[in-house]
C-alpha cells in the first residue's frame, strides 16, 4: 500500500549525531521520510575524564500510502540503557 521511493536524498549533520533522508517517486513527489538524532551531554565517573552520554534518541520513518495517508513508525529512547518505545501511527501530512 506504500508508495515506492526512485530516488533517496540524504542530509547529515557534520557536528551533531543526526541525519534525515527523503525519498521521491517517479514524479518527484516526496513518498518517504526518515530521521533520526542522539542528544548527548556530558558526563563523568569521576569529575576529571568527561564522556559524552546519550540522553535522548529518537528515529522516525515514514511512507506516502496509496490513499495519501502517512504510516508513521517513531522509536523514542531515553537514557543510556534505554531499548526505547516503538509505536505506528497514522497522519494526513508528512513528519517534520
Amino acid at each position: 500500500m506504500a508508495v515506492p521511493p526512485l530516488s533517496y536524498e540524504i542530509f547529515r549533520e557534520a557536528e551533531l549525531d543526526a541525519e534525515r533522508v527523503f525519498g521521491y517517486d517517479p514524479d518527484g513527489r516526496t513518498c518517504y521520510y526518515a530521521h533520526r538524532y542522539v542528544l548527548k551531554e556530558p558526563r563523568s565517573d569521576d569529575g576529571e575524564d568527561f564522556y559524552a552520554a546519550a540522553v535522548y534518541a529518537e528515529s522516525v520513518a515514514a511512507w506516502l500510502l496509496r490513499d495519501e495517508r502517512w504510516l508513521i513508525h517513531r522509536i523514542v529512547r531515553v537514557g543510556e540503557d534505554c531499548d526505547g518505545q516503538s509505536f505506528y501511527s497514522f497522519s494526513d501530512c508528512m513528519p517534520r
